[in-house]
């Protein structure tokens, strides 16, 4: 059972613990081809998340992140999309760097979130085609083209392969197959390992330019710092990818005091 949109209202998290209660009442949880649908996100949005792009990273990711690279993150979080919107509207905010998708048309308040923009003194996109979000701009802007997803990715040993996860948490691998339009693009991740390798230079222990060159060993990297990507590279030659750990609700094993799950009480229906 999964709709995104009982997630848009007011009282969305009773919305969805009462259709969890129905379920746990009909005992679906744990149940093949039953229960819940949890969908974090489209796309390849909650493998972003998955992999540690996070406002609010939890500190076991922090702590794996210093001891393989040598540094100490900060644990302060940063802004969500909301958040960021306001920060840049109260001028808190001076940089806009944005990977892909239509921010202006995306988020709520289109004039509100549109000033804060204007506000920012830098916004940059990285996009494979033009949309709705490159005419809102700070005082400077940039549009950075790259290579979509269809258009294969050459680099220093050969072509790339990339992984994505889908929306029932399966990773598997994505591998263009179109000439790219033109020589002068460049791949997303050759854009980020670029700035960052123009920014730190040789202040890090992290190989910016060889993951440019090689994406494999960006994933070597991840199965070392994200539980469940242990043995990355090889587990995603297999065709249908493979599933990351999903709590215990497949094998009905629940970390509660009781060892169960437990029905939540809802506080909207008060007749208003």
């Amino acid at each position: 059972m999964g709709h995104g949109g009982l997630t848009q209202h007011e009282n969305a998290v009773d919305n969805i613990r009462e259709l969890v209660n129905l379920l746990l009442l009909k005992g679906s949880i744990g149940k093949e081809g039953a229960g819940t649908c949890p969908v974090r996100g489209h796309s390849n949005v909650q493998g972003d998340r998955t992999v540690g792009i996070w406002e609010a990273a939890p500190q076991a990711f922090l702590d794996k992140i210093e001891t393989k690279y040598g540094f100490k993150p900060s644990a302060k979080h940063g802004f969500s999309v909301i958040e960021t919107i306001k920060a840049m509207y109260e001028k808190k905010v001076k940089v806009f760097f944005g990977l892909g998708g239509n921010f202006i048309s995306a988020v709520p308040d289109t004039g509100y979130s549109a000033q804060g923009l204007a506000n920012c003194n830098l916004t940059v996109h990285v996009s494979t085609k033009l949309n709705r979000s490159h005419l809102v701009t700070g005082k400077e802007a940039l549009i950075l083209p790259c290579l979509g997803r269809t258009e294969k990715d050459y680099q220093k040993s050969g072509e790339q392969v990339q992984s994505v996860e889908n929306s029932m948490g399966v990773v598997s691998s994505t591998k263009g197959i179109l000439e790219p339009c033109s020589d002068d693009l460049l791949s997303e991740v050759a854009v980020v390992c670029g700035v960052a390798h123009a920014t730190l230079k040789h202040k890090t222990k992290v190989k910016w330019l060889s993951y440019k060159d090689d994406y494999k060993l960006v994933r070597d990297d991840i199965a070392e710092v994200v539980s469940g990507f242990e043995d990355y590279n090889t587990r995603l030659k297999n065709p249908s990818g493979f599933y990351l750990p999903n709590g215990g609700a497949r094998v009905r094993k629940f970390n509660t005091k009781q060892e169960k799950l437990i029905f939540r009480l809802i506080n909207f229906l008060n007749g208003n």
